[in-house]
């Protein structure tokens, strides 16, 4: 039943993004779709370790600002 939380918050997390009316320029698009595969890298990881149960909170922040600074040198 713990999974209904994050379901909850991933709806109306996309609801918002659709409603709030934020143009993103064309030229960024790409940018973006990388820093969304870095943080979703981050997150998956940081699900796998607690699937684990090796979960670092310290280890999971600093490999999410680690993916996010590599993702934006590599683009």
């Amino acid at each position: 039943m713990w999974w209904v939380i994050p379901l909850l918050g991933l709806v109306l997390g996309v609801l918002a993004g659709q409603y709030a009316g934020i143009e993103i320029p064309a030229e960024m698009v790409k940018y973006l779709s990388i820093a969304i595969l870095a943080a979703l890298d981050s997150v998956f990881g940081g699900v796998r370790s607690l699937l684990e149960k090796t979960f670092n909170s310290v280890t999971m922040l600093s490999g999410f600002f680690a993916n996010a600074l590599l993702a934006a040198l590599l683009a």
